[in-house]
């Protein structure tokens, strides 16, 4: 009989696996922690202890990531240029006088944001194009950020927009789509699972941004919208 040599399981730390996911070691801390509003009970099941280690087997997790691959896990080395940061801050007052920055919403709920993926509703992007009122505030939190994500569906909603504004349009598609300053959350089944338990009362485009960034591995989704900030235990924040 010819005995087969099975091959110990590899293991990963902690850091190993945030780097692989291309997210911070934060972030995977919170997707394995039941308290934490970014809980993800299909990632936190593959979490071992070895001694005070959390380690997880690499195929596993090798197999979760192939699931779920979207702009955020893509392995195109161009899904975010390294000069996200600078290309970002190049386009703040993109459309000023042209577009007018939307009313900010009075709110206290400031998220103490110290890095991960950073999410932007249509509220902050377009007060940022403007270069209004809460920009500099942004600029704080993007400065903390390792990378910025922006949902499918709110890349849409401004593309569609700009087109009333030809003379612009171009400008604007180059910022969000060509210069790869956002990596793109998709809407996808887990996000609209996730959208289910949330109020109705929410805004469809912040809804729809909300539940697709969060599933993409954000870790704080700014907004402006006044239910997702009053609704509590959500990782939101104002600007």
């Amino acid at each position: 009989m010819i005995q087969e040599n099975v091959l110990p399981d590899r293991l990963i730390t902690l850091n190993e696996v945030a780097q692989l996911l291309r997210v911070s070691r934060h972030t995977v801390q919170a997707w394995i922690s039941p308290s934490s509003p970014n809980h993800r009970p299909e990632f936190a099941i593959m979490a071992r202890h070895a001694g005070r280690k959390t380690v997880f087997i690499a195929d596993e997790v090798t197999a979760w990531l192939n699931q779920r691959r979207g702009a955020v896990y893509s392995d195109n080395p161009a899904a975010r240029t390294t000069y996200w940061r600078e290309r970002f801050i190049g386009g703040r007052g993109l459309l000023r006088g042209v577009l007018k920055a939307p009313e900010r919403e009075s709110s206290p709920l400031r998220s103490g944001f110290a890095g991960g993926l950073l999410a932007l509703d249509a509220a902050p992007i377009l007060t940022w194009l403007a270069d209004g009122e809460g920009s500099a505030a942004l600029l704080v939190m993007v400065n903390r950020a390792e990378g910025l994500v922006l949902s499918v569906p709110l890349a849409l909603w401004l593309l569609r927009r700009a087109v009333r504004s030809p003379g612009h349009y171009s400008a604007l598609r180059d910022f969000v789509l060509a210069q790869n300053i956002f990596e793109l959350a998709p809407l996808n089944e887990e996000a609209l699972t996730r959208a289910e338990d949330l109020p109705a009362a929410i805004g469809e485009i912040s809804l729809q941004s909300y539940c697709c960034c969060l599933e993409a591995g954000a870790a704080t989704f700014v907004t402006a919208d006044r239910v997702l900030l009053k609704t509590p235990g959500l990782p939101v924040s104002s600007f």
